[in-house]
């Protein structure tokens, strides 16, 4: 029994490699474009709360700036290298742009005023934090 279901596996692996190999001639190009994270509804409150400055332990400063166009509303942060917009990913959580960073501002029992910013990268790897 054991044999017969190794041997199903076995060709069901090769089946799905066969298929998934690469089709017509080596001069196609395919162009792979990265997910755009989903922009989520961002209230006043947050956009407001997260302007600022934060000393990061690695001694940059990170600036976050907004701009309001009727009810749209848009966030920029700085580390000293020019103005990267912030993707509103989900609560208290931003993606940079253009960028691998993730940026996730933590307010202690819902507190208007940020406590901690945590800089990782978008595979979750730790950059930079800020405590105030």
């Amino acid at each position: 029994m054991r044999t017969k279901l190794l041997l199903a596996a076995a060709a069901t692996f090769f089946t799905l490699t066969a298929s998934a190999a690469p089709q017509g001639t080596a001069s196609e190009r395919v162009d792979v474009v990265g997910a755009q994270p989903k922009q989520a509804q961002m209230s006043a409150f947050v956009f407001d709360g997260v302007q600022g400055d934060y000393q990061l332990d690695d001694g940059r400063t990170l600036t976050v700036t907004g701009t309001r166009d009727g009810q749209a509303r848009k966030l920029y942060a700085d580390f000293g290298d020019g103005a990267t917009e912030l993707v509103h990913v989900g609560k208290n959580r931003f993606v940079a742009v253009g960028k691998d960073l993730r940026l996730s501002f933590d307010r202690p029992n819902e507190r208007r005023v940020v406590d901690t910013v945590r800089v990782s990268n978008l595979a979750g790897r730790y950059v930079a934090l800020a405590q105030r």
